[in-house]
């Protein structure tokens, strides 16, 4: 399953930022990626209709990294 929410996470990125996929790694700020705050919300609802879960809105302060993201996610499917 982690691996499915990496997947959907990069393509939300990619989509967003319009990066190949390919050039998304798990270790890239968000920063690096010129996502802003209004991004991450767009990333993240994305990321929420694909996985059919809710984020909290105030997990947005705690995600720096494309792996921060994957593991918010993947604790929220796993409860």
């Amino acid at each position: 399953m982690s691996q499915d929410i990496e997947s959907v996470a990069i393509a939300a990125i990619a989509r967003q930022k319009n990066i190949d996929p390919h050039f998304i790694g798990l270790d890239d700020s968000l920063d690096q990626l010129h996502i802003s705050s209004l991004d991450a919300i767009t990333i993240l609802y994305e990321i929420e209709e694909a996985l059919d879960i809710e984020i909290p809105n105030e997990a947005l302060d705690s995600l720096k990294t494309v792996r921060d993201i994957v593991a918010g996610v993947t604790r929220l499917v796993g409860r």
